[in-house]
């Protein structure tokens, strides 16, 4: 194998995950004895890295490295690839779960003999793939976007655009008296469509839901205002009391919607006091 033959096989066999053979398989008879691979932060010997290969190629599965240049003088090569690849596990301390991907360029630089490696001198811009990777962070407005539509769908009975808001994680977290049946936490989308909200609404009657106030930071939204409701059973109306709620949003969704209320007033009316 000559040394252009040898580099197509590095970026094609071993570098990108195909069906055909394994890292170690390709590059054990290209590495030269002393081979080293050597980055902005120490060195890599053959084997060390032919196993950090191997380990991508399992949490990388559709990896992919493309020269789009080979430039060449004498025994010297250098390669500009793009890499792309969508990790499913932890990646250089970023969890990920195989729904985002990265798409960087990287330069090599070879040293070569007789169709072998002799040592790589290597650069990725892992900086912009780190960013591609890292969990989306909503905006304060988008947070409040989402909260204030499902209030608004809430407020007016429209289920179907409720259910669209709804992380599948999300959890309704109400605090107060044990005995009133929709005290939780109520965990997970189908607990809260299928106990929480019924027993809900089939107990309590809103008449009045005014926020005051409202502000958003990052993935938080918060609500401060008056209610007065109507307990079902008991047909009691209760006075005018005050509530904070604390909403947060992730990928677009309500994930938690944590009310805090004065429950002492709804106690009493539940009970008729």
């Amino acid at each position: 194998m000559n040394n252009k033959e040898a580099i197509l096989a590095f970026y094609e066999k071993a570098l990108s995950v195909n069906t055909e053979t394994r890292p170690t398989v390709v590059l054990k008879p290209l590495m030269a004895e002393g081979y080293k691979s050597s980055g902005s932060v120490g060195s890599k010997s053959a084997e060390q890295l032919m196993g950090q290969l191997e380990f991508f190629w399992k949490l990388i599965p559709d990896l992919k490295w493309e020269p789009q240049e080979i430039l060449n003088d004498d025994d010297t090569y250098i390669v500009r690839s793009i890499a792309t690849g969508t990790p499913n596990g932890d990646f250089m301390g970023i969890p990920t779960n195989g729904t985002k991907c990265f798409n960087i360029m990287t330069i090599d630089v070879h040293k070569m003999k007789d169709g072998k490696f002799l040592s790589t001198h290597h650069l990725e811009d892992w900086t912009v793939g780190m960013k591609q990777l890292m969990p989306a962070v909503n905006s304060a407005k988008e947070t409040m976007d989402v909260a204030n539509a499902f209030m608004d769908a809430m407020g007016k009975g429209e289920m179907e655009i409720m259910i669209s808001l709804m992380h599948d994680d999300m959890v309704w977290q109400n605090e107060g008296d044990k005995s009133l049946p929709w005290i939780g936490p109520w965990k997970g989308k189908q607990a809260i469509l299928e106990y929480f909200l019924p027993k809900f609404g089939a107990n309590f009657q809103t008449i009045k839901w005014e926020p005051d106030d409202a502000f958003s930071d990052g993935n938080t939204a918060a609500y401060f205002g008056k209610m007065i409701g109507k307990l079902t059973a008991s047909e009691t109306e209760t006075k005018e009391f005050t509530y904070a709620l604390r909403v947060k949003v992730k990928d677009g969704k309500v994930i938690l919607w944590n009310w805090f209320e004065d429950s002492f007033e709804i106690s009493r009316a539940y009970h008729n006091h």
